[in-house]
């Protein structure tokens, strides 16, 4: 039967909590290396994308300064002896992270959806950490966990706003296809429809 951890004066977890923790800011750090090793090859393959190039560079900076403040986390807790990076990937996390390692060279759009993807799972994964934190009492790991989950929430917002004008610039490169004009802001009016739908309870 499961007890509730008690905490310090501070905030601070317990030493099983940090145990805990340990393991999972591991597996959040794997995650990330996993996110920033794809977006390494996207960079290549957007430069020269104008509207996707410079969103795929910031996504990159992003993840690469939150994998190098969330294995900076994971070192200060102590890396549990099952759980080191070069070993998630036998983990059902690591599995689902490596997804997102094929990345497609045919489609800039196809990239970005990968990335919404890859996004998607490290929303949630950050909203379990923050959750886990809050649970065993780490305030320190509950507010890295919140600071990532509101980048992803933008990132992911951002390729929603973008998708339209990529896949119709494509659909503009293929022979004998004549794009519609205005169909991008009427898909992007569709989107933003959709989630402030959801957003209040509809």
């Amino acid at each position: 039967m499961s007890t509730t951890t008690e905490t310090n004066a501070s905030g601070a977890a317990s030493e099983a909590g940090k145990e805990l923790l340990a393991k999972y800011v591991g597996d959040m750090a794997a995650l990330e290396s996993h996110i920033e090793e794809a977006l390494d090859r996207q960079l290549g393959m957007a430069k020269d994308n104008p509207t996707a190039g410079p969103l795929v560079q910031e996504f990159h900076d992003m993840v690469r300064n939150q994998r190098d403040q969330i294995v900076e986390l994971r070192d200060s807790l102590g890396s549990t002896a099952g759980n080191p990076i070069k070993e998630v990937g036998g983990s059902i996390l690591g599995k689902a992270a490596g997804l997102i390692d094929k990345v497609r060279a045919d489609a800039v759009s196809k990239a970005l959806r990968d990335d919404y993807a890859a996004f998607s799972l490290a929303s949630i994964s950050y909203s379990m950490l923050h959750t886990t934190a809050k649970g065993v009492g780490s305030s320190e790991v509950a507010s890295v966990a919140q600071a990532g989950l509101k980048n992803y929430a933008k990132a992911i917002q951002q390729i929603n706003h973008v998708m339209p004008d990529v896949v119709l610039a494509e659909l503009a490169d293929e022979d004998g296809i004549t794009v519609v004009q205005g169909v991008g802001d009427e898909t992007r009016r569709m989107v933003d429809e959709a989630w402030n739908s959801n957003d209040q309870g509809n």
